[in-house]
């Protein structure tokens, strides 16, 4: 009697896919724990891959032709503010720290950028007094800072860059906090 092996390479591969399997399994399960909503399969896996996509692209496997990244000034700041805003719910975007860069080839027209700023929300916690005998708020504000990534296409000007306001895909925004 003759028993069939499977060969290691396919071995390896299938290990992969169930292991994906069950990350995804869990994902979903931990979405559903976590947000008490059924998960939106459509929105979770795109959110994934442009992850996974940013990472390979801050990698850069094999792209490094001898090109360096190019810090470009910004020409259209007030409607990329606008728009970051809009998209990451921050109450502003600081001007001065908002830096674009690009690894492409500025001889092209439109580029991919990656723009970088520090944005603040405004937040205001207390509460009112129990008691009605004149008793008053104690209100505390807070600015929470944060710096945010985003990615977007760029139109390639003489003095800058003009960010295509309606191509920005935020990738990251990281609360800083206070030491």
């Amino acid at each position: 009697m003759q028993v069939m092996t499977l060969p290691r390479i396919l071995k390896f591969v299938l290990f992969l896919l169930l292991f994906g399997l069950f990350f995804e399994a869990g994902l979903f399960s931990s979405y559903t724990i976590v947000t008490s909503q059924p998960p939106d399969v459509g929105n979770l896996i795109n959110m994934q891959t442009s992850k996974i996509a940013a990472i390979w692209e801050s990698i850069s496997f094999g792209s490094n032709d001898g090109n360096s990244t190019n810090t470009l000034k910004i020409l259209n700041g007030d409607p990329v503010i606008q728009t970051l805003k809009n998209k990451t719910g921050l109450n502003g975007v600081n001007l001065e720290t908002m830096t674009a860069t690009s690894d492409d080839d500025l001889n092209k027209k439109e580029i991919l950028v990656v723009i970088n700023a520090m944005g603040y929300k405004d937040t205001v916690s207390g509460g009112g007094s129990g008691n009605k005998s004149g008793g008053g708020q104690i209100v505390i504000t807070a600015t929470e800072k944060y710096a945010l990534t985003a990615t977007a296409m760029a139109k390639k000007k003489t003095r800058g860059v003009e960010i295509i306001p309606n191509t920005i895909k935020v990738t990251s925004l990281k609360k800083i906090y206070n030491q």
